[in-house]
């Protein structure tokens, strides 16, 4: 599997698809964690009074500065940076939790494989043996060769192979 990179028409570097999904879900993961922790930092800050003015004086600040046609782009400027850095902490965060889900998964999938394999060796696998591969051979495989193979050959892998060739 070769990683591919592209330039895209405005010089930028173009992404592989599935990167840019995970981008998009680790950005959606993290975007949680991240805005309970910006509340919280916000409701500590407003039960503060000194806290809570030094907040109310930025924003006023802010404000004017937004309504200010001199300093308007630099403030937006700002304001694009501080959203920029804030997804990207929500990406960053959002790959930890998912990688976190991933491990947790995989361990839960390892332990209902310990628990059922033993199971299936012990008794499903003889009674297959015993009971569903006899009928298989003498019932199932002379009708698949006589109906099934054909119809595939004739039909199906023509059509598979006209595909293939669009593509």
């Amino acid at each position: 599997m070769s990683k591919k990179t592209e330039v895209s028409q405005n010089g930028a570097t173009a992404r592989r698809p599935s990167e840019q999904a995970l981008q998009l879900v680790d950005v959606a993961v993290g975007a949680v964690p991240v805005a309970a922790e910006n509340v919280r930092r916000t409701v500590e800050q407003l039960l503060d009074s000194e806290a809570r003015s030094q907040e109310l004086e930025t924003l006023q600040h802010r404000v004017s500065n937004l309504r200010d046609g001199a300093t308007r782009p630099a403030q937006v400027e700002t304001l694009k940076q501080k959203w920029n850095g804030e997804v990207e902490k929500a990406q960053s965060r959002g790959g930890d939790v998912r990688r976190q889900v991933v491990d947790q998964l995989v361990a839960r999938a390892r332990q209902a494989r310990e628990r059922v394999e033993p199971v299936y060796r012990d008794r499903v696998e003889p009674v297959y043996r015993e009971r569903v591969e006899p009928v298989v051979k003498e019932r199932v495989e002379p009708v698949y060769r006589q109906r099934v193979e054909p119809v595939y050959r004739d039909r199906v892998e023509p059509t598979v192979k006209r595909v293939r060739e669009r593509i």
